[in-house]
């Protein structure tokens, strides 16, 4: 038996994040199948690759991994397929956030519940979460017999108003949703891997207060109403303090950093990462950490879910902590909770995990008519 996986299918491959997976699958020497009814780019190479044009046979192909890189409506038909798939096939698929629209919260229990019934591994696309950066970090917090996070900075930028970059033309749904996921994402794996748990971290509730300003697209007629595209906020959980900064505005730096000050058996310690391609780093207390900064995102995913398919097996993906589908409906819902405390421009306080698994349907009845251009 080779390694898993050996062979991948993308739907949405013309797009950006199917673009980076599909040379990250020529890197890795997958097989590799893609669907994508648009046209693909002109600069495309396509040598080696099975392409399909009908839907129905693309997900019905023997590939070892699905990989859907299309938004949460132009998942529907895949995933069913997927999962009926999997009633007799071992079948492993990764999904793009968010876990659905924002205006679509009850999706996300209806995915959750589809896939226990199935039997399928399903894990979510934060990259972070699958990179080796993390697990060194991880490697030197498990050195300590007492450990405490006590602050979190986390930011994730990019300036995707600038009308140069035919990706900005892309559509996009609040920055809350959009790219915040991935902080809070972060956030709630590290701290619940610490405190072996998620119900752990929230025993004390939570927090959160925010902030934000309009996205302005360059192409602002393709968007029924405004979205926002830029995010601060404070965020308590589980004892640590949680600065976040989220920025698609003009001007913005590129960067995916996270610093994390804690206590370690008595000892304050200070992680410096910055998870941004080509720039990747590692310091702790000051002291660089030999990594490579070229390692590339795209392909440490494929190559860590592989791993994690084999050594740890379906049962414990689907219900450890881990990007799984309860995982990130989990980080769907935190995202509610900024996006609501932007709006209303107030702090949100909720006192318990239960409160937050019931915030989105609350969220989704209460949502006002946003302004539109």
């Amino acid at each position: 038996m080779g390694r898993f996986p050996q062979s991948i299918a993308i739907a949405g491959a013309w797009g950006y994040i199917g673009g980076k997976f599909l040379e990250a699958a020529r890197a890795l020497r997958l097989r590799t199948f893609v669907y994508d009814p648009g046209t693909p780019p002109h600069d495309l190479d396509l040598r080696g690759v099975m392409r399909f044009t009908n839907e129905d046979h693309f997900y019905r192909n023997p590939a070892d991994l699905f990989h859907l890189a299309v938004h949460p409506a132009q998942r529907k038909t895949g995933m069913a397929i997927l999962l009926e798939r999997a009633a007799n096939y071992p079948t492993a698929i990764l999904c793009e956030k968010p876990m659905a629209p924002p205006e679509q919260p009850e999706e996300c229990l209806r995915i959750v519940e589809a896939v226990n019934r199935s039997g399928a591994v399903v894990l979510y696309d934060f990259p972070e979460l699958f990179d080796p950066l993390t697990r060194r970090i991880f490697d030197f917090l498990s050195g300590f017999k007492t450990v405490e996070i006590t602050q979190m900075v986390v930011q994730r930028s990019k300036n995707r108003e600038s009308r140069s970059n035919p990706r900005n033309l892309k559509r996009m749904v609040h920055i809350q949703y959009q790219e915040s996921v991935h902080c809070l994402a972060f956030v709630l794996n590290l701290l619940a891997t610490l405190k072996k748990s998620i119900e752990a971290v929230f025993a004390g509730g939570l927090w959160i207060e925010s902030s934000s300003e309009p996205y302005h697209a360059p192409n602002p007629k393709e968007y029924p109403h405004v979205v926002d595209g830029k995010c601060d906020y404070i965020l308590s959980l589980g004892g640590t303090m949680v600065t976040g900064i989220t920025n698609f505005k003009k001007g913005a730096e590129a960067i995916k950093r996270r610093t994390i000050v804690g206590v370690g058996d008595g000892k304050e310690f200070v992680i410096d990462a910055n998870y941004q391609e080509d720039s990747k780093h590692l310091l702790i207390t000051g002291v660089r950490q030999d990594y490579d900064p070229a390692t590339n995102s795209y392909e440490k995913v494929i190559e860590t879910l592989g791993e994690w398919y084999e050594n740890v097996g379906a049962q414990a993906l689907m219900s450890g902590v881990y990007p799984n589908p309860s995982f990130a409906r989990l980080t769907y819902q935190l995202s509610s909770v900024l996006w609501r405390s932007c709006w209303d421009k107030q702090r949100i306080t909720l006192a318990s995990l239960d409160e937050l698994k019931t915030f989105d349907a609350r969220f989704a009845a209460e949502i006002p008519n946003m302004p539109r251009y």
